[in-house]
């Protein structure tokens, strides 16, 4: 069983989760972005709760160095309108959304709302 950690409001959270996703030592790799939207991998250390909502967070390097930032939702009944409310509220403090911003929203097969973007310029040199 997971032992995630519990917050009372998404700001506390955030700066928690988020403090921790954007340091490199713990970015992770991750597929293409075209690829299916995968189920939340079952690493506590990148979730967080807010009474039923269940929040993931992660920077994501493909193989040809693409970096990305993914921030996943689940609650019951949870609409992708509703999480993008979340998603706005949770980035807040950190990075603030912008008009025309681009976001990738996939719903995976556990229900779990994926907000996907570029969080770093096209890719890395190595």
């Amino acid at each position: 069983m997971l032992s995630i950690h519990e917050h009372s409001t998404l700001e506390e959270a955030s700066v928690e989760l988020l403090d921790f996703v954007f340091t490199p030592s713990n970015w992770v790799a991750a597929l293409a972005p075209e690829a299916a939207p995968t189920s939340v991998p079952q690493d506590a250390q990148y979730q967080r709760r807010v009474g039923s909502l269940r929040i993931y967070a992660t920077v994501e390097v493909t193989p040809s160095l693409d970096v990305f930032l993914r921030v996943a939702f689940r609650a019951p009944g949870l609409s992708p309108v509703k999480a993008a409310d979340h998603l706005e509220a949770f980035l807040k403090t950190r990075m603030p959304l912008t008009p025309n911003t681009e976001w990738q929203v996939e719903v995976d097969e556990r229900r779990w709302i994926h907000f996907v973007r570029r969080y770093a310029a096209p890719h890395l040199q190595a």
